[in-house]
């Protein structure tokens, strides 16, 4: 009972906050009804920031997903010193979130960062980096890479060891290729294993803020009555718009009915995926 009171109530509580206008001195503010869901969708920042978050994922899906796969498939080939590339690869991943994305900060800073530095060491134009909309999203992807890639690559290791070794010989003897037996059976074989790491990936990039307050909510995105999402808005994700309504904006009830949307839209896409798994999920004995 006392488990399901505090899991539950802050969810219901929310709810009933996104009812009204809240004002921080006069709890609980003015009843309002859905204005404020009505009034999220006539926010353009608000619409910006759900195309920013896709966007954000689309990307996601094609570097953090599929980066540590083929680095797992390949670990998994290596027969001498395997412990130890896995283990350095893994290293990052007991690494602070916050410390490493500080420090890849200054990696991509435009005017003293290192990326630049070795641009002009090997004679290429300097780049914009965190200040350009396009490149910026790009630039995001790799504290998660390096912190995240780590662990879902031993997760792709331990599920490769379940794929018996049979069906490679006996592909390789029908004349199969590397590429034909990664599609045709390293896939469906950790295919369980690609379905968590989805679902966890959907659920996480929905809710992605840290690394994008570190980079500008830190220096721009921390005054009051201030919303900023770095180079043109580009990095205003939807977390962290949510997160400058409730702290910045101190428009709670919005916050809160932003907090709502994001879980039905959650809701929504995972059970979409969810409901894709029989296509190309396979579970052995099925």
């Amino acid at each position: 009972m006392s488990f399901a009171l505090f899991k539950y109530y802050p969810i219901l509580l929310g709810f009933f906050v996104s009812l009204f206008e809240v004002n921080i001195v006069d709890l609980p503010g003015t009843f309002i009804g859905f204005d404020n869901y009505i009034r999220a969708f006539q926010d353009k920042d608000f619409l910006n920031a759900i195309v920013n978050t896709f966007q954000f994922l689309v990307i996601s899906l094609l570097i953090n997903f599929w980066v540590p796969i083929l680095l797992a498939t390949l670990i998994n080939e290596v027969r001498r010193g395997k412990t130890f590339v896995r283990t350095m690869y893994f290293i990052p991943a007991v690494a602070p979130g916050i410390a490493m994305s500080v420090l890849w900060k200054y990696i991509w800073q435009p005017d003293y960062g290192l990326a630049n530095y070795l641009m002009k060491v090997l004679g290429l134009p300097t780049q914009r980096w965190l200040n350009d909309p396009v490149l910026v999203k790009w630039c995001m992807q790799f504290p998660g890479l390096i912190i995240g890639g780590g662990l879902t690559m031993v997760i792709y290791l331990a599920a490769l060891q379940d794929v018996p070794r049979t069906l490679y010989e006996a592909a390789e003897i029908d004349g199969a290729n590397a590429l034909k037996r990664f599609f045709y059976i390293t896939l469906p074989g950790i295919s369980p294993a690609i379905f968590f790491q989805l679902i966890m990936g959907i659920i996480n990039n929905f809710q992605y803020f840290t690394q994008a307050y570190l980079m500008i909510g830190s220096s721009t995105g921390g005054g009051l009555n201030v919303v900023s999402g770095g180079a043109e808005n580009s990095l205003l994700f939807y977390a962290l718009y949510l997160y400058q309504n409730a702290f910045n904006l101190f428009k709670m009830g919005k916050a809160s009915a932003m907090a709502w949307i994001l879980f039905v839209v959650v809701a929504v896409v995972t059970a979409v995926v969810f409901k894709t798994q029989d296509r190309w999920v396979s579970y052995g004995e099925e």
